[in-house]
């Protein structure tokens, strides 16, 4: 069992309507930031990682898709574990916090690009 993490953030559907407004080089740009952030998820996300043999540090992943969804998750099966702990085992959550860490640049990069976005329509 993997497992990733979804976290929805209020008025999606409108950020991507709106982003759609974008032009093309514009929403290039955003989604190339998105992955950025992504990136810097894993590599914080592997640093917070217990290690003992490497698995489940190799096995986490971001993506993000052109419909604007990021997906960050770990693909060993005891990775859920690790996350969320057991009765024997303590809560690490590597992916909640590398997330958390990186939440306020993701939040600035959407505002920004609804604010080109309205600016943009604005502008029509």
């Amino acid at each position: 069992m993997s497992i990733q993490l979804k976290m929805e953030i209020g008025e999606i559907e409108e950020f991507r309507a709106k982003m759609m407004r974008l032009p093309e080089d514009m929403r290039h740009r955003v989604y190339e930031a998105m992955n950025s952030i992504a990136q810097d998820i894993v590599i914080r996300a592997k640093e917070l990682c217990p290690v003992r043999t490497g698995g489940l540090m190799h096995s986490i992943y971001a993506h993000v898709s052109r419909e604007w969804i990021m997906k960050v998750g770990a693909y060993a099966p005891y990775a859920i574990y690790q996350e969320l702990g057991t009765r024997y085992i303590e809560p690490r959550g590597f992916l909640t916090q590398a997330i958390m860490e990186n939440m306020p640049r993701l939040v600035m990069l959407m505002h920004e690009a609804l604010r080109l976005a309205i600016t943009e329509t604005a502008g029509k």
